[in-house]
């Protein structure tokens, strides 16, 4: 018994270490629009095929190749650095197309890292980690409306490398036997990713198709709809705890991109300030998952969130050219405690169905970005002439953070699906802690 608990405990250094080193890679190539409010912008360019099509590879070959996650890290994070070199030092700078594909290239390593580590994730700590870091890394970037901090040069490699040191390690340890192989997906699983891989272009397709005929908030609102059913009829082929889980960690993703926007402002967009904050709630977050309470902490995170919008234009008065770095700081740290949480309520129901890497994955985002364009006719940014125009619809994120908060609370009457044979077995788990 102690023999196994301390083989438990090596194998999962051995995850962990490899895992953590890889996730660095994604703070070079994170997508900027993952905590936007924003509708999607429905234009096609001669670049398009690079922009959608390669994610939508990395998407296919992760999911079919679960099973060789250590190979996922090396490639993802090989595409990280090819990225990053281009980002800085600009071999392609007067041939755009190139310069779009190598950018392109960045996100599929990107899909290819996340995927790889959920592979082979057994517990809710390591799910709410690479979730959570997506998050820090577009944190730690910058937003579209605020100047982004521009990294140092070396400080770009230094990561990118490390990011390849893990994926290495990650070979090592799987070939030495210090590493579990991870099983694959559900054969299921693996066809619902496939197929959303394809999302994308469902919701670029119905923004099309609609905006001749209707203004563009209701484009949006009606393509994240034909995106919401697709993504929600994709999920249910994996399983009615799946699809309450996923959507349920894809809706407080939402919920919380915009007081996260508040944060940053708050913060005046200074790194030292909200960048601590940010690692705090990660790690709040993650120990939450090691001590099972996900669900109610992410549900209190939603409710604290909620009241500190709903008192922000008390406590502030106006926005304009007031910073608060407490405030800022208060916000991001409850922001990322709430998605990480979240996502840790759903993973041992996911680990259970062989889905871990679909749901946490493309379907995940899927659900954020569908609600996302849903609430689009609820807001007018088109007519804003601010760079924050976030701030004029509080009451609006105070609703939806109630509403995240409250569907986790449910949650956690919902009965855990059981499931017999091998399509639905249970994974061992690797964790040293309850």
């Amino acid at each position: 018994m102690r023999r196994a608990s301390l083989r438990a405990v090596r194998t999962n250094r051995w995850l962990w270490g490899p895992a953590a080193l890889a996730l660095l890679a994604l703070f070079t190539v994170s997508d900027y629009a993952l905590l936007s409010t924003h509708g999607a912008h429905f234009g096609v360019s001669k670049y398009s095929v690079a922009t959608l099509g390669l994610p939508a590879l990395a998407v296919i070959a992760g999911v079919w190749l679960t099973r060789h996650w250590q190979w996922l890290l090396v490639a993802g994070t090989a595409g990280a650095l090819v990225a990053s070199v281009e980002s800085q030092v600009h071999f392609f700078s007067l041939r755009p197309g190139t310069s779009s594909i190598i950018g392109s290239l960045g996100a599929a390593g990107a899909v290819l890292i996340i995927i790889g580590v959920l592979a082979v994730t057994r517990d809710a700590a390591m799910a709410a980690t690479v979730v959570g870091v997506q998050v820090l890394a577009t944190l730690f970037r910058g937003m579209d409306w605020l100047d982004s901090t521009i990294p140092p040069m070396a400080v770009v490699f230094a990561l990118a490398g490390l990011g390849v040191l893990g994926a290495a390690l990650a070979v090592h340890a799987v070939r030495t036997g210090k590493a579990p192989r991870s099983e694959p997906v559900r054969r299921r699983a693996a066809i619902a990713g496939t197929a959303a891989a394809l999302l994308p272009l469902v919701l670029l397709g119905a923004g099309i198709l609609l905006q001749q005929a209707l203004v563009l908030p209701l484009v949006r609102a009606s393509a994240g709809l034909a995106l919401l059913l697709c993504t929600a009829g994709l999920t249910l082929a994996l399983g009615r705890g799946a699809f309450l889980r996923t959507v349920t960690a894809g809706f407080v993703l939402l919920a919380v991109a915009a007081p996260l926007n508040f944060g940053l402002y708050f913060s005046a967009s200074q790194f030292s300030t909200y960048a601590p904050a940010a690692v705090v709630g990660l790690g709040a977050g993650v120990l939450a998952a090691q001590l099972g309470r996900s669900a109610v902490t992410g549900a209190v995170a939603c409710a604290a969130l909620a009241a500190v919008m709903g008192l922000v234009v008390e406590v502030t008065g106006t926005h304009a050219d007031m910073t608060h770095s407490t405030l800022g700081s208060l916000i991001i740290a409850l922001g990322v405690l709430a998605v990480t949480s979240a996502v840790a309520a759903a993973t041992q129901a996911l680990v259970d169905l062989r889905a871990l890497p679909v749901a946490l994955g493309p379907l995940l985002i899927a659900f954020a970005l569908a609600f996302r364009q849903l609430i689009q006719p609820w807001l007018a940014y088109e007519k804003s002439t601010t760079q924050f125009p976030e701030q004029y619809y509080g009451s609006l994120w105070v609703v939806l953070l109630v509403l995240a908060a409250s569907a986790l609370l449910a949650g956690l009457y919902q009965p855990r699906e059981r499931h017999s044979g091998s399509e639905g077995r249970s994974l061992p788990s690797v964790e040293s802690s309850p």
